[in-house]
């Protein structure tokens, strides 16, 4: 069957199992064996992995699927591959059908087929039981390469054809053997063998662990139980989100919009994100009419297993946060259930056929941002203020001729949250979506030809709030050999967003060989730009934005601000209105604050670190950055 016949987001109908009645405690068991069994995935995953984007940063996910893609239980791991897996399931068997058998290996990656886009690939196996397919054991994990333009990431990519090899529903084993012919079309077909086998194999093993276990369940408490247990679960989720979906009122909230720096190729050329929350009773719908048309790069998203998964993140993580949530609500099919979003056919975040849909993720990430942000006054002790939203998902390769295959580095450069009611934000996180984990840099120095010169809290201030933003990284890294880089990122000209009265955040910037006579802006998004041995790359992650008005903060927690570096003498002064009367012990003048306090509330304030910087003839980014290395590298 054609990718033109699929009908994108068609949701199975429910369950037709005949189910039993399963007593709480047994409910309870199952459930919690469920949960175990999915980070015991995971877990075997990023052991056995071979690639640091898997076994460090644990960018994948696994879990147990019915045989409809209803997903039983997820792994702990990052939120964009979890929800992804039930599209990829239904996205293969569009083309499969009922031709699956006991001891086949699905490989898929297709991104209008369900994959959340196409270097996450996912391996599934079938289980049966007496005959029968109960579901499926699946992972799906970033791999370094598929195969596209260049190693890596291809941001600017003609069409899908170009972004990579796609694998459409690929038998790997067929009942237990080794499909050789197919074995030798996905590996002959990277530039990293050695790597990306490895990491599949992981992922066999995984799926296969994951099998056994459940078996392992149907065998003790019996087919009936089992499944009836699962559904049961399902319904559980379900409503327990309704219900907090109910407490808000009903209507519409926003629209926010955001812009993108560009497609990757037409610079210069934002492009919108609108993002509109509609309540209706015990349904939520993310509504997106009104943001860009789709673009003729790899900058458009897959709307089953990038843009719905965000949406479901988005509600789940606002409504039923684990860390505040008074019950264990598990995360499964029932959770996806009451979210609905609307995304017209044609635009970036619903592409046509064959659009190229590589570089997806900074797109998701603000559609999430925009949702909490359209929240924020229903939902004022739940939101944060503006994130970051936006990351330089990196590579740095080159062809090692000793391997005879290229070696290849994938980094996730880490962001910051944005303020929250009551609390301070986090500051050099992954944040929203990724929530990936930072590569070691021993990982880099043991494995790659490339070394990090710096890496630290980046050092301009952070928003001002009542509750400040969190702050960004900056990082440098350098290529001790010649090779090339790609980077897929963004938010290097919308700045996240202040509430409340709180500041808006910092942009991010990249920039090669700053401090150099080489030096050299870049685009955020760029391909295959290369670089010679000594060079290197300066990375700013945006500082998020404030929560709450300034003039509200604890003077005390201003002075321990500048103590920290997270603020200056001036902005405690310009922005605070907190004022000391020994700058050198940093003793706060109460009355002195008091006045100043009740002056700047007469007139006109800043509410952008970014304004605040360009009226004293500042850019944003003035603050200075080490030089280190760049003497011995002949760059000064």
């Amino acid at each position: 069957m054609s990718v033109m016949e699929y009908e994108v987001g068609r949701q199975p109908g429910p369950p037709t199992r005949p189910r039993v009645e399963v007593d709480p405690i047994t409910l309870r068991v199952l459930g919690g064996a469920f949960h175990a069994i999915a980070k015991e995935m995971a877990g075997v995953l990023f052991r056995m992995s071979y690639s640091s984007i898997i076994r460090e940063s644990e960018d994948l996910g696994a879990g147990i699927f019915d045989a409809e893609g209803r997903e039983l239980c997820e792994s702990d791991s990052t939120p964009m591959h979890i929800g992804s897996l039930p599209w990829y399931i239904r996205g293969f068997l569009h083309r499969l059908g009922d031709d699956v058998a006991e001891g086949d290996v699905i490989v898929h990656n297709h991104p209008f087929l369900g994959a959340s886009h196409s270097p996450d690939v996912a391996v599934a196996v079938p289980i049966f039981h007496e005959g029968e397919l109960l579901g499926w054991a699946a992972v799906t994990a970033h791999v370094l390469d598929v195969g596209g333009s260049f190693p890596g990431i291809n941001a600017d990519a003609f069409d899908v054809y170009a972004e990579a090899k796609l694998y459409n529903g690929l038998r790997w084993y067929r009942r237990g053997e080794l499909n050789v012919d197919v074995d030798r079309m996905i590996f002959d077909n990277v530039r990293t063998e050695t790597m990306n086998r490895g990491d599949m194999n992981a992922m066999l093993a995984a799926c296969q662990l994951g099998r056994e276990r459940f078996l392992r369940l149907v065998q003790r408490y019996g087919v009936e139980t089992v499944m009836s247990a699962a559904y049961d679960w399902m319904d559980y989720s379900e409503r327990r989100l309704r219900a907090e979906i109910e407490k808000i009122p009903d209507g519409e909230y926003g629209p926010i919009v955001g812009w993108l720096d560009d497609d990757a190729r037409n610079r210069g050329v934002r492009l919108r994100v609108e993002t509109k929350v509609v309540v209706s009773g015990d349904e939520i719908t993310i509504d997106l009419t009104g943001s860009n048309p789709e673009v003729p790069t790899g900058f458009n998203v897959p709307f089953e297993g990038s843009l719905l998964v965000g949406a479901y993140y988005a509600v789940r993580t606002i409504l039923l946060d684990e860390a505040t949530f008074p019950d264990h609500v598990p995360q499964n099919d029932g959770v996806f259930r009451p979210v609905q979003v609307v995304a017209p056919k044609g635009t970036i975040f619903n592409p046509s056929f064959p659009r190229a849909c590589f570089s997806r993720f900074t797109q998701v990430q603000r559609v999430v941002d925009n949702t909490i942000l359209a929240l924020a006054d229903a939902l004022p002790d739940r939101v944060t203020a503006g994130n970051s939203a936006g990351i330089h998902f990196c590579a740095y390769s080159g062809f090692d001729e000793s391997a005879g295959e290229y070696w290849l580095y994938l980094e996730v450069n880490e962001g910051s949250y944005g303020g929250r009611h009551g609390k301070d934000a986090m500051d050099s996180v992954d944040n929203l979506m990724a929530n990936t984990r930072n590569n070691p840099i021993e990982e880099l120095d043991m494995r790659f030809p490339v070394r990090c010169d710096q890496y630290e809290l980046r050092p301009e201030p952070a928003a001002p709030g009542k509750w400040r933003g969190g702050i960004g990284i900056i990082r440098r890294n350098r290529f001790l050999v010649d090779g090339v880089y790609s980077c897929e990122g963004d938010r290097q000209t919308d700045p996240p967003l202040g509430i409340f009265g709180g500041w808006d955040g910092l942009v991010a910037s990249c920039r090669k060989n700053p401090d150099t006579p080489r030096a050299e802006e870049l685009h955020a998004k760029v391909t295959g730009i290369p670089f010679a041995a000594g060079e290197f790359v300066e990375f700013r992650e945006p500082n998020a934005a404030g929560y709450g008005d300034p003039l509200e903060r604890d003077p005390a927690l201003v002075r321990e601000d500048v103590l920290d570096d997270f603020t200056t003498v001036e902005l405690a002064r310009d922005a605070y209105g907190v004022v000391f009367a020994d700058e050198r012990t940093l003793a706060v003048d109460e009355e002195a604050t008091a006045r100043l306090r009740e002056e700047l509330r007469e007139r006109p304030r800043f509410t952008s670190l970014t304004a605040y910087y360009e009226e004293r003839g500042l850019p944003p980014s003035s603050a200075p950055a080490s030089a280190a290395g760049n003497a011995e590298l002949g760059l000064v």
